[in-house]
């Protein structure tokens, strides 16, 4: 049955990223394949030249960091290639997250045995017009035929009215990010 519908969020996060579906009225948030509702947003090329997403890539961070990147979210839009030493492999950010993608669009395949094709896709408020559009490359890259960008504080102040049943409730949003929850 085709979808009618963008049921898939997806907070493409500058430390971790996670997809979720809402479906019947429940939202379910997809875990990786380690059993974990956030990928880290990291990248990493091993000595094999084989693209690794997510943890792994995250700790080789310190112990590789001619090979491995995470925190690419900041250089969206800014036309900056990331060089992995080893290969010499070149790709901008946009690339890097579309892998990110991949890997979280694969997840939900091999749970649901459908792959998204159309999702929302988060993005900071503070993003311009070059970091929005380096986003909606990065979804084509990663084989989304349709992706919508809301901003985070719209999209968690929806989510909340979505989800509250009370009428008239004022809510303040506040978006803490990734980084402020890392221990110092």
């Amino acid at each position: 049955m085709k979808r009618t519908t963008i049921d898939f969020g997806i907070d493409l996060g500058t430390t971790n990223s996670s997809i979720a579906e809402r479906s019947e009225g429940k939202l379910n948030v997809f875990k990786n394949n380690e059993d974990q509702e956030s990928t880290p947003s990291a990248v990493y090329i091993d000595r094999n030249n084989h693209l690794i997403v997510g943890r792994l890539a995250k700790e080789r961070v310190e112990s590789d960091p001619d090979n491995a990147f995470q925190e690419f979210k900041r250089q969206m839009g800014s036309g900056f290639e990331y060089v992995f030493q080893r290969s010499g492999r070149r790709m901008k950010p946009e690339e890097l997250f579309a892998e990110v993608l991949k890997t979280l669009l694969a997840c939900v395949q091999q749970r649901t045995g459908h792959r998204p094709d159309a999702a929302v896709i988060t993005v900071p408020a503070a993003f311009g017009l070059d970091q929005c559009n380096a986003t909606k490359r990065a979804a084509e890259l990663a084989g989304l035929r349709e992706t919508a960008l809301l901003t985070e504080p719209v999209a968690a102040a929806l989510a909340y009215g979505f989800l509250n049943e009370r009428d008239r409730v004022h809510w303040l949003v506040y978006d803490f990010g990734g980084e402020h929850l890392m221990p110092p």
